[in-house]
């Protein structure tokens, strides 16, 4: 039985990421933070905007689940920017093309 033997071969190169959570859990809190202040009106605006289901919002919401980083992003800036909204009428809905 042949042993493997260690050191043998080109060396290979590895990244020295520094791994850390701190950006990871900042992100978390603020979207959710955000997230846990909605009501019904911004819960269906941004259901709508995002093209999502409204039940998807509210388990942002009550922290049972996370968006993609880039989605939880453009939340926050949303709220940031006041949470702007448009009136449409319901013929030109997103909810209509879904």
């Amino acid at each position: 039985m042949a042993l493997a033997t260690v050191g043998r071969g080109r060396p290979c190169a590895v990244a020295e990421i520094p791994f850390s959570n701190d950006r990871k859990v900042r992100l978390l809190e603020e979207f959710y933070g955000i997230c846990s202040t909605f009501h019904y009106p911004e819960i269906m605006a941004v259901s709508r905007g995002l093209r999502v289901t409204p039940n998807t919002v509210e388990r942002w919401k009550y922290r049972l689940s996370f968006p993609r980083w880039d989605i939880a992003v453009d939340v926050i800036e949303w709220v940031r920017q006041g949470k702007p909204v448009r009136m449409v009428s319901p013929s030109q809905s997103p909810v209509s093309t879904m």
